[in-house]
């Protein structure tokens, strides 16, 4: 049996119902997995409820802060689609190893979910972070807490890959103020899709960016649909990329999306995607 895991170094569970994982998957107190790297448990029912606790809410908490005390060596974690709200600062916390590829798409932030998340170990070693959806306004102004998470998170110094789709934010200026004052000076990929940014903070957004992060190969920005014509921001964009010499970068229309990317460099694939 060991030798089916040698060589294995990631385990996605994707899809798994584990709401009762904790009665019937035992975790000693000591038990740890030296060799698991990367730990994906998307859409996996760890429903975490803070107020409302169904039945067994304590247990299957405890069962998921063992599960990540056992494996020291952890560097990747998939949380997303889990409604987790109010209890983000234990689940990290249980992660001994600071984290460099973190994703909690669609996982419903509150405010202290935020302060747990830009307060912890992870934040000075992230390369790989996925927010999308993660301000819904379920749990406050989702236009406010959006901006308040994309202010906090310029403390993540060593950011390669952000996404930040549907996060109803509607200007640039907190990542206009990220690019100008290098708070990411290593970012590659940024995904602003399904955000309700009008086309002018688009085209402001990518000539800061492109005038400040000289890695940028990769932007998924938001599009206005304009029926029977191209939209004026295809021309706006590709504007500003020629404004900023980016002869490598390309523009494209994408479904409702704008997408700016480098045909002659490799970029580097997010790991959950």
């Amino acid at each position: 049996m060991c030798l089916l895991w040698q060589g294995l170094t990631g385990l996605c569970l994707k899809g798994i119902d584990l709401s009762l994982a904790w009665t019937s998957w035992t975790l000693y107190h000591r038990w740890s997995c030296d060799w698991l790297t990367a730990l994906g448990l998307h859409d996996c029912s760890l429903d975490l409820f803070h107020n409302a606790r169904p039945r067994g809410h304590g247990c299957r908490l405890r069962w998921l802060v063992r599960l990540l005390n056992g494996l020291p060596n952890l560097a990747a974690l998939d949380l997303g689609d889990n409604y987790l709200a109010g209890n983000l600062g234990v689940i990290l916390d249980a992660v001994q190893r600071p984290l460099e590829r973190l994703r909690l798409a669609c996982c419903d932030f509150t405010d202290a979910d935020v302060d747990s998340l830009v307060s912890s170990r992870h934040v000075p070693s992230l390369r790989e972070l996925d927010t999308e959806s993660c301000t819904s306004g379920l749990h406050g102004d989702a236009e406010t807490m959006s901006r308040r998470l994309l202010r906090e998170l310029h403390r993540c110094s060593s950011l390669r890959s952000l996404q930040f789709a549907n996060n109803s934010l509607t200007d640039a200026n907190e990542l206009c103020a990220a690019f100008a004052s290098s708070c990411w000076p290593m970012l590659e990929s940024l995904d602003l899709s399904l955000n309700p940014v009008s086309a002018t903070e688009v085209t402001r957004l990518v000539g800061v960016a492109l005038a400040h992060c000289q890695y940028i190969r990769h932007l998924c920005l938001p599009m206005e649909v304009v029926a029977g014509r191209q939209p004026r921001i295809i021309t706006a964009v590709s504007e500003a990329v020629a404004e900023a010499g980016r002869r490598d970068l390309n523009v494209k229309a994408v479904d409702q999306s704008v997408v700016v990317f480098s045909s002659n460099t490799e970029l580097e694939i997010p790991f959950f995607q």
